[in-house]
């Protein structure tokens, strides 16, 4: 309250008000009152020890408040003021009556001080009033500085409107959950904020009424998320030059965002940013603003005020000011009237997340002895990152500039963030026509970098921070470090600085169990040498203390005696199966009447499926008898016999009764055992049965692995895998063997379980490897469902499938093929051609508008947020709803490229405003609903997101709103689950646990299982803000057009390769017919060689004949559109092909892999082919991905993967580009091997990210 009296007292007495922040640094609060002329200090006795070093006079409110209390009210009488619209001989009247001085950043490195009239702030508590709509009964937060005139909105509009003013309690500013607190206890109907704030705020608050965003960008999924009837929200932009706002939107969702329509009394231009000239509507170019509301000018700065303030040349209505303000910031009127805004000119970059106007840097620089120009540019370094460069030229006759002390000049004057990193001394700075400096002919730095830390030098107290504070200055290349400096706020690093880091402490010695998560929560030398002397000796859970046990090396005889079983084995299968099912499609098309082709299609397929699912059980019992703990090497006959019996169990049709009764009773046949009522929704059918054991009401949920074996150092281990009663394993979960989950315990999503790892009954896990938490998974409450129910549901579905769908599909085949005259002769190519291109093309197009509406009428049946039973109507329509809107096909053709974003939206996205960038999806993102997800506006994914829209227990599921907030990157192979905190302008990295509790993440980065906060990447700004309008559409139109063409590749090399089998269709089939059966095992084989053959050779076209190199470029240069061709042209499945014999390394090898010898591959996936080198003998173990790339927020980065001999890589390891595994190391299962690291030989390294496992001590 004494703020606000204060205020009206200065007004009262005609002085004017300088707002000052008790948090404002002294030497910028003197150097405020100094350039203001301030003669008078009011504050209160609290902050007394500030104010006496000021040296002013000084009126401490409470103290002076029983005085006061003395003098006459008859003062405060006055005539009532006249509220009719100010007019233009009132302006000229009041027009050098100042009201206040507001102090803002300056590009002279020092504030400038904006002031401001009483015309000017009258007629906009008048006119925003009016536009806002403020109510006498309205309650206003007043939560913002007096020092930032967005205050204005909170104070004086509520006050005029005869609002009650409610000011925020003392301390620190309030967020979240404090802040949501105060406001429901206050009953706030009117909140004044900027989104950042309003973003951590995670309920509604049902009395709030007028909602005003203001300062930055306001998101789209803020907008959804706050809107409500009766509540009106408005977008607000002006700067202080401008007297608080210009311009207003009233926002809704769905409604592209802008700053809308000039306030009444306000004016807006759009000038050519180098001339005094008004450019026409829809050309970009920058804000000016006119009207009553500009400032007076800056205080003592006439030069700027005469370069910002300039005379209104257009001759604009309603503009007594007769002057426009240029603002800096382009934009531009569209069709509708409304104005676009698209970021500051060109002074202003964004380094480490943070807006910098380089010119203030520049002004800075000029004040130093002996500089006579300079320059300050973003320099992007290796690895995507950008750095300050500070370019100068020295004055004729003086001495050397010392590039530290420049630094430390600069640090005195600006946050760590704006120092540069290097300091180049050039003989003259280069031009442009137009006598500018011309930053595009800036040489890259050629110097050392220079700390950017603003703490004193501290030097290190043991030998231990001695020796990491010469690792740490060697890896980047400084003179030395003080112990005290941040890796990355002081320093400038980044990931892939701190994993040459970490590699440089192993390489030292100093510590072999350092991780990049040890790095990013310890941030400093000294947090870091306490938390490596800290660290225990560490081994993998139930690891052996070597990193690797010994094998003897395999025979070449035996692998290739092996091999030759398996290709045996695979040819006697696919000509069993092909023959037998050909024989029953023959035997049925003899059926004489309708019912009888019915009943012989049913009688087919049932013999089919009883044939698929019942060889696997029987070759199971046969050759392997019960699965005991164990293990035996890699070639040999037993190893034989394990592969057939695997390969024959996952490739089973049960898998698409995961979840069902009917797949437990499967398992059970196997040997597993399986609790009443379990429910396991992996569909990878686990192997070693006899050693799982499932108790009852337990659940496993998709994506999820729990294989029972494990490939090591050339040998296959089979241990247990034990999951209690009542227990919970969530989405992306690996289980290795020898583990155990308790009863009633839960696992989280995105962890897995490591040999020896034991989950005690009743807890709460999660990370990779798991580790105690007490987050809570699950969450859906449990209903009565029978028995009979669970069991009748998959039967249900199994007869509908083989004595409805399938029977019909046959009989609609047979009757087109008995109606087609040529179907056994020789077809002329030209009808094939057509035929084909018909077929094709109009099934593509007739799946895409089922895939787009069927959908849509089944979600009409179901709604979030109610929990269903399992294995009913609304479980079924569920089920149908998530595989036909996951139809592959349309993501491969649509991803990567700006076609993506239309085809979710066409599913039932909510993608809010989108930006476009040509690459906002890869080309795999799932989900279970799609009308269940929101993506806000300027967020990009990489590729492999599963958006997660049901929660499930063991008899029930709900539904679930899925949502990722607005200017996100997400990384690869990201489970994204429902009531995630995050919100908007988060890192998601690769393989990151996304959390789900905890305090709402914000302008933040996550990494890693358990997720832990890393610094902001910037890459975004990197790349596309230094990118005008018109560039940006320039080369998004570029970009389209090739995308465009690697979709129409994508399509005939697919079209060809069916077109091609439908030519050799006739002479076999011609051949079939004077020679039966006999004739299709060959053609099978042939037909195999042929697929093989073919993607090999359409893999090598996509890349044009020459493999792939590293590069960094970004989305919007040719080089990425070569890289996204070869993606999508090149999918092809192939790594699936063969696993886990000798011709998945020549398949590989045919691809561009440098794969050595006697590999064992058991279905690893290279991203980029040609940058992957495996040593001779490696173990590579089923889902291991080598991602040769990185794809942050628009900056494509690849590198070479090298895989050393005999290294181990784990079930589900993920290794990113960069790295270099040395020989026989061992990374575990689940593990995230991160860009740049060099696991030594022999090492073990396990978790995400990956880190070095010490042998015990």
């Amino acid at each position: 309250p004494l703020t606000y009296a204060a205020l009206l007292a200065v007004s009262k007495a005609g002085a004017v008000q300088v707002p000052l922040d008790p948090a404002f640094p002294p030497e910028r609060m003197a150097f405020i009152m100094e350039d203001a002329g301030v003669s008078a200090l009011l504050s209160t006795s609290a902050l007394r020890a500030r104010v006496e070093a000021l040296d002013i006079r000084t009126f401490l409110l409470d103290e002076c408040a029983a005085a006061i209390g003395t003098e006459s009210g008859s003062r405060l009488e006055a005539p009532a003021a006249d509220t009719a619209a100010v007019t233009a001989s009132d302006a000229d009247k009041d027009a050098r009556t100042l009201s206040y001085i507001v102090y803002t950043s300056g590009s002279t490195g020092t504030p400038k001080g904006v002031a401001v009239a009483h015309s000017s702030i009258v007629n906009f508590i008048r006119v925003a009033g009016e536009v806002y709509g403020v109510r006498s009964d309205d309650r206003m937060y007043q939560g913002l500085t007096i020092a930032f005139d967005f205050s204005v909105e909170e104070i004086w509009i509520a006050l005029n409107a005869g609002a009650t003013l409610v000011p925020a309690p003392p301390g620190p500013s309030l967020a979240g959950t404090e802040l949501a607190g105060f406001l429901r206890e206050k009953r706030i109907t009117a909140l004044c904020c900027v989104p950042t704030l309003l973003a951590t705020l995670e309920d509604d608050l049902p009395d709030l009424r007028f909602l005003l965003v203001s300062g930055e960008a306001c998101p789209d999924d803020l907008i959804a998320r706050w809107h409500r009837k009766g509540r009106r929200i408005l977008n607000a932009y002006g700067p202080t030059e401008a007297t608080v706002t210009a311009t207003w939107q009233e926002l809704h969702p769905g409604k592209p965002v802008t700053i809308g329509r000039p306030l009444p009394t306000y004016s807006i231009v759009i000038l050519d940013p180098d001339r005094d000239e008004a450019l026409e509507a829809g050309e970009t170019g920058e804000i000016g603003i006119a009207g009553i509301g500009l400032a007076l000018g800056y205080v003592n700065r006439d030069d700027l005020t005469r370069a910002k303030f300039i005379p209104d040349f257009a001759g604009l209505d309603n503009n007594p000011s007769r002057r426009i303000y240029r603002t800096g910031d382009l934009g531009r009127i569209n069709a509708e009237g409304e104005i676009e805004y698209f970021g500051r000119i060109d002074t202003q970059v964004k380094i480490r997340g943070y807006r910098i106007e380089l010119s203030e840097i520049e002004s800075l620089l000029l004040l130093q002895p002996g500089i006579a120009q300079a320059v300050v540019a973003p320099h992007e370094e290796e690895g995507g990152t950008r750095e300050l460069v500070a370019y100068y030229t020295r004055a004729p006759g003086t001495d050397p500039i010392d590039a530290a002390a420049l630094a430390a000049a600069l640090r005195e004057r600006l946050p760590s963030y704006m120092v540069p990193a290097y300091f180049e001394e050039l003989d003259e700075i280069p031009l442009t026509p137009a006598s500018k400096a011309d930053r595009s002919r800036l040489p890259p730095p050629a110097g050392r970098r220079v700390a950017t830390a603003t703490r004193p030098f501290a030097a290190p107290r043991t030998a231990a921070e001695e020796a990491l504070a010469a690792a740490l200055a060697h890896t980047l290349k400084l003179e030395q470090v003080s112990v005290e400096d941040d890796f990355f706020c002081d320093l400038g690093a980044h990931s892939l600085i701190m994993a040459r880091f970490a590699a440089e402490i192993r390489a030292r010695g100093l510590s072999q169990a350092v991780s990049m998560r040890d790095i990013y929560l310890h941030p400093t030398v000294r947090k870091l040498g306490a938390r490596l002397d800290a660290l225990p000796a560490y081994a993998a859970p139930g690891a052996h203390p070597s990193a690797q046990e010994s094998a003897p090396a395999p025979r070449r005889r035996d692998y290739w005696l092996c091999g030759t079983f398996q290709l045996l084995a695979y040819c006697l299968y696919s000509a069993l199966v092909v023959t037998g099912f050909a024989a029953g499609l023959e035997w049925t098309h003899g059926a004489t009447d309708a019912t009888g082709l019915y009943l012989r299609a049913t009688a087919t397929l049932v013999a089919a499926f009883a044939g698929l699912t019942a060889l696997p059980l029987l070759l199971k019992w046969l050759l392997i008898g019960r699965w005991r703990q164990e293990s035996f090497p890699l070639w040999g006959w037993r190893y034989a016999r394990f592969w057939l019996v695997r390969e024959l169990v996952q490739m089973n049709p049960m898998a698409l009764f995961a979840g069902t009764e009917l797949y437990n009773i499967y398992l059970r046949l196997l040997g597993a055992n399986i609790g009443r009522d379990a429910v396991i929704f992996a569909r990878a059918l686990p192997v070693a049965t006899d050693l799982l054991s499932v108790g009852e009401g337990a659940i496993v949920q998709r994506e999820s692995v729990l294989p029972g074996y494990h490939a090591r150092a050339g040998r296959i281990h089979i241990g247990p895998v034990t999951i209690g009663p009542g227990a919970h394993v969530g989405e992306g979960c690996v289980l290795d063997i020898d583990t155990l989950v308790g009863a009633r315990a839960q696992l989280g999503h995105s962890s897995a379980l490591l040999p020896g790892q034991r989950l005690a009954e009743a807890g709460r896990f999660h990370g990779s490897p798991a580790e105690a938490t007490q987050t809570r998974f699950g969450g859906v409450e449990p209903l009565p469902i029978s028995r009979a129910r669970r069991l009748l549901y998959p039967l249900l579905l199994l007869l509908a499938s083989l004595c409805l769908y399938g029977p019909a599909l046959i009989i609609v085949s047979f009757t087109l093929y008995d109606r087609t005259p040529a179907a056994a002769e020789v077809a002329l190519f030209p009808d094939l051609l057509a035929g084909s291109l018909l077929l094709y093309f109009g099934l593509l197009a007739l799946g895409l508008v089922l895939v787009v509406s069927l959908p849509r009428l089944l979600y009409l049946f179901l709604r979030p947020e109610r929990t269903y039973p399992l294995f009913g109507i609304h479980y079924y329509l569920f089920s149908l709803v998530r595989a036909i809107s996951n139809a592959q096909i349309y993501q491969t053709i649509f991803g990567d490229s700006s076609w993506i974003v239309h085809y979710l939206k066409w599913l039932g996205y909510e993608l809010n405003a989108v930006k476009q960038t040509g690459t906002n999806f890869g080309l795999s993102t799932r989900h279970d609903i799609p009308f269940l997800c929101d993506v806000g506006s300027g967020t990009m994914v990489s590729d492999g997101l599963i958006m997660i829209n049901a929660r499930f227990s063991a008899s029930s599921f709900r539904l679930a709103r899925c949502r990722i907030g607005a200017d996100t990157y997400l990384g690869n192979a990201i489970l994204m689950p429902p009531g995630a905190h995050t919100a908007a302008d988060c890192l998601l990295a690769s393989k990151v646990m996304v959390p789900t509790d905890g305090p709402l993440r914000e302008k933040t980065g996550l990494l890693g299982s358990p997720a832990f906060e890393i610094p902001r990447a910037s890459s975004r700004d990197i790349r596309l803000a230094a990118l005008s309008e018109a560039q940006r559409g320039e080369l998004l139109a570029k970009k389209n057009a090739a995308n465009l063409k690697t979709i129409a590749a994508f399509l005939f090399f697919r079209w060809l390769y069916y077109f091609l089998l439908a030519s050799a269709a006739i002479p076999i089939w011609k051949w079939y017919g004077s020679a039966g059966l006999p004739v299709l095992a060959p053609a099978t084989w042939a037909v195999a060689v042929f697929t093989l053959a073919y993607l090999v050779f359409v893999e090598h076209v996509s890349l044009g004949f020459r493999p792939l190199t590293p590069v960094t470029c970004s989305i919007y240069d040719p080089r990425f559109w070569r890289v996204e061709h070869f993606w999508k042209v090149s999918s092809s499945g192939l790594d699936r092909l063969f696993r886990g014999t000798p011709f998945k390394n020549l398949i590989s090898r045919l691809l561009g892999i440098r794969m050595g010898h006697m590999v064992f591959d058991d279905g690893a996936r290279a991203t980029e082919r040609t940058l992957v080198r495996v040593g001779d003998q490696c173990t590579l173990n089923d889902g291991v991905i080598l991602q040769s790339h990185s794809l942050e927020e628009g900056v494509y980065k690849s590198d070479e993967i090298s895989v050393g001999p005999g290294v181990t890589l784990g079930v589900g390891a993920y290794i990113h580009y960069g790295t270099d595994i040395g020989a026989q190391a061992d990374i575990a299962a689940d593990a995230f091997l991160m860009k740049g690291e060099s696991p030594a030989p022999g090492s073990r390294w396990l978790g995400n990210p990956a880190r070095a496992a010490s042998p015990a001590a």
